[in-house]
């Protein structure tokens, strides 16, 4: 048998056993001492990894955005308003009137109408989320139809964070067609619209709650 050996530039670690080239496109298990007669093919070459997606550029003029986006984008807004509704005025009015006359009739049907609009809530909210992920799919579908290779995918509309599908969905199609990216940028907004919503209804409430205990304090 020809005696093989390693490669120089394996010579620092071929002390270790292992398989080795025998020079004759094959493979020799190397015991650490020397060569024994147990042969194996040549590895395959391995798969490469990380292979970029290749997503042919659409053209021009190609309409990416759908009323399913446009729901994707919105729905928060709507899924927030019954929030707004709330009589949190009424509620802590009902407290108020409850700690200064030392009667609590009037509790449990203030926290029946409380727990009825947590219920309601819930509900609506939950609505509003599944309605997403089918919106999600829908505009996911929309995009495969008009030539988007791999679409960000829907699924990610189960985060309960809408953005999330939004921004994942704008990076692909940045790559394949000029797009301005208006769901995403009209959902940011909608953030920003519910949070100033938020401040002017706790300040009306606080103003509210502040002329009732005035009221109260002089009556």
């Amino acid at each position: 048998m020809t005696d093989h050996h390693p490669t120089t530039a394996q010579a620092t670690a071929q002390a270790a056993p292992g398989w080795y080239p025998d020079g004759s496109g094959g493979q020799r298990w190397w015991d650490g001492r020397g060569w024994t007669d147990h042969t194996a093919p040549a590895p395959a070459p391995a798969a490469p990894t990380g292979a970029a997606i290749v997503r042919p550029t659409l053209p021009a003029g190609t309409s990416v955005d759908n009323a399913w986006v446009w729901v994707v984008s919105l729905i928060m807004v709507v899924a927030s308003l019954p929030f707004f509704f709330f009589d949190m005025s009424g509620y802590m009015r009902a407290i108020i009137e409850a700690e200064v006359s030392g009667s609590t009739s009037g509790i449990p049907s203030v926290m029946a109408n409380y727990f009825v609009f947590l219920a309601v809530t819930q509900v609506l909210g939950l609505a509003a989320w599944g309605f997403t992920v089918f919106a999600a799919f829908r505009d996911y579908k929309h995009l495969e139809s008009v030539g988007v290779v791999r679409p960000f995918h829907w699924a990610f509309a189960f985060i309960p964070y809408t953005i999330v599908y939004l921004i994942g969905r704008h990076v692909v199609l940045r790559k394949v067609v000029r797009t301005a990216g208006w769901p995403l940028w009209a959902h940011i907004a909608s953030y920003g619209l519910v949070f100033v919503a938020a401040i002017v209804w706790a300040m009306v409430v606080m103003q509210s709650m502040f002329n009732d205990l005035m009221y109260m304090s002089f009556t």
